[in-house]
């Protein structure tokens, strides 16, 4: 007579066997939690983010160069308007 259909050996393991988890360590590193507010930009401390034109980022070439030279233009631009 065949094997019953429903006989035990048929059943999905709800846990992973005693055997499987020696063969896996657990691994508690922070770099695999997920962190709120994290993504693209995480690294970043910024308020917006703009894409500048190709043919201007060959004259500055890092975001701290296009920085200070926004910098200088909003101070010159103070300066002019006289406050």
């Amino acid at each position: 007579m065949p094997p019953d259909k429903n006989d035990d050996g048929m059943k999905k393991q709800d846990e992973p066997s005693a055997a499987s988890l020696e063969e896996m360590p657990e691994i508690d590193d922070q770099r695999f939690r997920r962190r709120p507010g994290r993504g693209l930009h995480a690294s970043r401390n910024v308020g917006e983010i703009v894409a500048i034109d190709a043919d201007l980022w060959s004259y500055f070439g890092s975001a701290e160069a296009v920085n200070d030279a926004l910098r200088r233009v909003v101070a010159d631009g103070k300066k002019a308007a006289g406050s």
